[in-house]
């Protein structure tokens, strides 16, 4: 892992913050990931590249992967994370959570898909409350995100609202213990990092803002919207 930065709360907690610069089938087995978030894309993003594997992990079917991910993508309104944990005993994943990202329908309301600047609440509060369900519902340590741009775009707001999420939600949670969040097969690339390096050497300030979660119980996945 290219590290990143390190982070440490207020409870004492560090947090590694790094780039994966193997794939996400290579570092699940390796035990260096056991949560993973990525964007409801399929076809030439993460999702697309590493369906068969979650698949063939978590014991989820493909279409089901699929059909939830274009849902999300396509129909639905509102900033909805689908989270699915593992049907296997024995996998190297606890789960994967499909969040909404820029090619979502329910971004469009927020800000100019593709290629426009960040709206940074959105993923502050995608990225925090997708952080806070791994950890809180899975028990999950080492956590993984990719693509929540669309396809071939990224901007250094996205990594750096990313960062800003991971360290608010450790600071508000003393039994939280993250041990570390890794950018995966993603459209990224070094310079986009750079706000990271300086929440990092500047201490970071402010803390979170609770917004209103709706969590929805479904047969082999939970809902979780967001409204603010």
């Amino acid at each position: 892992m290219g590290l990143l930065a390190e982070m440490e709360s207020q409870h004492g907690v560090r947090t590694t913050v790094g780039f994966g610069e193997d794939g996400l089938k290579s570092l699940a087995r390796a035990g260096r990931i056991d949560a993973f978030i990525v964007a409801t894309e399929d076809g030439f993003s993460p999702l697309g590249s590493t369906r068969s594997f979650l698949s063939s992990d978590l014991g989820i079917p493909e279409r089901e992967i699929s059909y939830l991910a274009d849902w999300n993508r396509f129909k639905n309104q509102r900033v909805s994370l689908i989270a699915l944990q593992s049907r296997r005993s024995g996998s190297h994943l606890r789960g994967v959570i499909l969040a909404a990202s820029e090619t979502s329908a329910s971004y469009e309301r927020f800000a100019t898909p593709r290629f426009g600047r960040p709206y940074r609440d959105f993923y502050y509060n995608v990225t925090y409350e997708a952080i806070a369900y791994a950890s809180k519902i899975w028990g999950a340590q080492h956590l993984a995100l990719s693509h929540l741009s669309g396809s071939g775009t990224f901007h250094e707001d996205i990594a750096t609202c990313n960062a800003e999420a991971l360290a608010h939600y450790c600071d508000a949670n003393p039994l939280a213990d993250v041990k570390s969040f890794m950018f995966v097969e993603c459209c990224i690339d070094q310079n986009h990092l750079s706000g990271i390096s300086r929440l990092n050497a500047e201490a970071r300030t402010g803390k979170h803002h609770p917004i209103l979660v709706e969590t929805e119980q479904h047969e082999g996945y939970v809902l979780v919207h967001l409204a603010w």
